[in-house]
């Protein structure tokens, strides 16, 4: 799961995803009391890396300028590129609903429990997400 959740602290443009991930399994292994239905583990997961990751973006975002890295390991993804980019300048929870419904591939139930919202906020988030990365890139 650790690549998965490394991808998805990528896409929620965390400032060390290494770092997000590592707090991530720590406060799993040390909260696995609280996991009741072992089947639900990877939106568990996700929920905890969720909230990690705004938690640090809040605690750093006075202090520090976000660091960028490369967007893609190889140049001949340019569509790639020009996704992640158009990803980026959507607003944090709207990137956030997007990434755990398709990257992460959780329910709507799922993400709106990682995101502290309701259904009808996830949907209404990811719908306005997919149009706006539509136009972002097909214009």
């Amino acid at each position: 799961m650790r690549p998965r959740l490394l991808a998805i602290a990528r896409s929620l443009r965390a400032r060390d995803p290494e770092d997000i991930v590592q707090a991530t399994i720590e406060i799993a292994l040390r909260r696995r009391a609280q996991l009741r239905d072992p089947q639900k583990l990877w939106p568990w997961l996700v929920s905890i890396e969720v909230r990690e990751s705004w938690r640090l973006s809040r605690r750093f975002r006075d202090f520090a300028v976000p660091a960028r890295g490369p967007t893609v390991s190889a140049p001949d993804h340019s569509q790639m590129v020009e996704l992640r980019d158009a990803l980026e300048r959507l607003p944090r929870r709207m990137r956030s609903a997007v990434v755990l419904r398709y990257m992460a591939d959780l329910t709507v139930r799922d993400t709106a429990l990682a995101l502290g919202t309701s259904e009808n906020t996830v949907k209404t988030q990811v719908r306005q997400g997919l149009r706006r990365l539509r136009e972002a890139l097909d214009g």
